[in-house]
């Protein structure tokens, strides 16, 4: 698992297209394929950059698994399906 704290790293894992992000957010966590579309740049930067990470987080990891969520995230329902 690896925290996503630059732009560049957020790009880079999209373009590589491989693993998933775990979002986390003030009201509810989220795993995201990273080809998921609902997965924008603007929103990352909103996030992380912007807010500083004040009211969530994004985490890159290789693998996921339902039966045993990191972070009691529960899967898009666009991607995830």
């Amino acid at each position: 698992m690896r925290l996503v704290k630059h732009l560049n790293d957020f790009q880079h894992i999209k373009r590589q297209g491989t693993g998933y992000f775990i979002v986390l957010d003030h009201d509810s966590n989220k795993v995201h394929s990273v080809r998921c579309n609902w997965m924008k740049e603007e929103s990352f930067v909103q996030k992380v950059i912007t807010n500083k990470g004040t009211n969530g987080s994004y985490y890159w990891v290789q693998y996921w698994n339902s039966t045993q969520p990191t972070f009691d995230e529960i899967p898009c329902q666009k991607c995830m399906c």
